[in-house]
């Protein structure tokens, strides 16, 4: 026994030594290819591919175990390559921004960046790919368990892409879909108790972290970041900047660390910079049922008289008072920025083909193929409708049941959660649920296209079951089975 508790430490430190070797070699050559590649004059976006993929690699070396077991037997290991995995992918829609007209894309061009980001889904697959061979169970569990609807809906959105008018665009986002799918299955499999439950809070954080900071960045970059009255032409900044908000109340909360306190503030002030009103009302909703539901109605007068004085400032200082006196005074209000104009025109188009769609993300190209569709849609403007027009029936069934899963599943953990910090979780999944929901009534939040909102609706979806099975034995041993260790 005092043999083995004097070589563990060794045996960390020379695993440790191990993983740092591996990073270094890995930064080497991806600082040798930058040089390469600087110097060859190649466009920034095949440099920014590069530096990313290297610190993609990088990543995934960190993530390997530090006790000097094998990729094969470590869950601690498994669950960490996923997570950076899902990071990844939550964060490669604005690593990899690309901009281009309905117009365009409708008659088949492609924008050099939407093939870095395609490249970059295809990494993570084979990553995934790469890690499974050392623990393929959780393939098992793809069509067990409610994790079945999400594979339902994996499924159904894929062999709908025959049916869009663009179906390479359609099967590409299907495809980054199935990965998402495959990745949110393993880390179900791989989290097993309230440790890997906070682990996959602190990857959303940390994704959503680098989505809002890149999102702010990003217009400060170009001519005129208030193009329009409000921070860049990111339509969903504000409802983005709601999530790192209420991640990092929860993390302040749980490490009572002032660094997380800074980034709610950051959040919320950037949500007023950018100044979308379904994103910032979703936000304020959450945020109150955050409090409430922690049963802290001191703080949600502070955080609200806090709401206020930010608004009151962006309108008074920010052109967005401008932006929204104009939007008052015209006739947007009336129809929601012209969303109930968009819904009545796209209805019979519904209708006439309820069953199965027009084909995943067949709504982008709307406003072409749609009379009566404002310029520039790109979705339906809310979350049901939007599966409704490209999978039907079909697709909407299985996101409704996986919205009736959540709210069942965190009923227990809210009204008795076995310990303080399974509560804490609990409200802060059913706030970024209730977020989720209220945004998605004028956004497309869950069902569309698969980028990091819908990415937190699933990560909700798989929280909601791994809060459950800490509440309820019967169902803990139904979710988890036998499963390896």
């Amino acid at each position: 026994m005092s043999n083995a508790i004097l070589t563990y430490p060794l045996r960390t430190v020379g695993a440790l030594r191990s993983a740092l070797r591996a990073v270094l070699k890995v930064m080497s050559i991806a600082m040798i290819s930058v040089i390469v590649l600087v110097m060859a004059g190649v466009s920034w976006e095949l440099f920014s591919f590069f530096l990313v993929t290297a610190i993609f690699f990088a990543a995934l070396c960190v993530a390997r175990p530090l006790s000097g077991r094998t990729v094969a037997g470590a869950r601690e290991s498994f669950l960490s390559a996923n997570l950076v995995i899902w990071i990844f992918l939550m964060v490669s829609g604005v690593v990899f921004i690309h901009n281009q007209t309905t117009a365009s894309a409708a008659k088949g061009h492609v924008d050099p960046t939407a093939l870095y980001q395609a490249l970059s889904w295809i990494l993570c697959f084979l990553a995934l790919l790469f890690i499974t061979c050392f623990r393929p169970a959780y393939l098992r569990r793809l069509f067990s368990g409610s994790f079945k609807w999400a594979t339902i809906f994996a499924i159904v959105a894929f062999l709908s892409c025959g049916l869009s008018s663009q179906v390479l665009y359609s099967a590409a986002l299907a495809f980054k879909l199935c990965v998402i799918v495959l990745t949110l299955c393993a880390m179900g499999e791989a989290i097993e108790d309230d440790a890997g439950i906070h682990k996959l809070f602190v990857a959303l954080f940390a994704g959503m972290l680098i989505v809002v900071m890149a999102e702010f960045i990003t217009p400060f970059l170009g001519p005129d970041p208030f193009a329009g009255g409000r921070l860049g032409a990111m339509i969903g900044l504000s409802g983005t900047c709601g999530i790192l908000l209420l991640l990092s109340l929860l993390f302040l909360w749980l490490k009572k660390n002032p660094w997380f306190l800074l980034c709610a503030v950051f959040s919320v002030v950037v949500m007023m910079l950018a100044g979308t009103k379904g994103g910032m009302v979703a936000s304020f909703a959450s945020l109150m049922v955050f409090f409430f539901m922690l049963k802290r109605p001191a703080q949600a007068f502070v955080a609200c008289l806090v709401f206020t004085i930010v608004f009151i400032l962006a309108c008074a200082f920010t052109p967005l008072g401008k932006s929204l006196q104009k939007y008052s005074e015209s006739e947007n209000a009336s129809t929601l920025t012209g969303r109930t104009n968009l819904w009545n025109a796209t209805w019979p188009e519904i209708k006439s083909h309820i069953a199965f769609g027009k084909g995943y993300r067949a709504s982008r190209f709307l406003s072409e193929e749609v009379p009566g569709a404002f310029q520039e849609a790109g979705n339906m403007h809310n979350s049901f409708l939007e599966v409704l027009y490209n999978n039907g029936l079909a697709g909407l069934i299985p996101i409704l049941i996986m919205n009736f899963v959540i709210v069942f599943n965190l009923k227990g953990p809210l009204l008795r959660p076995p310990t303080l910090r399974v509560r804490y979780y609990a409200v802060a999944a059913f706030a970024l649920y209730t977020h989720l929901f209220v945004w998605g009534l004028v956004a497309v939040t869950f069902g569309g296209a698969p980028d990091d909102r819908f990415m937190i609706f699933f990560s909700v979806f798989l929280l909601s079951m791994l809060l459950r099975a800490q509440c309820d034995g019967t169902y803990r041993n139904t979710f988890y089975g036998q499963r390896s260790s």
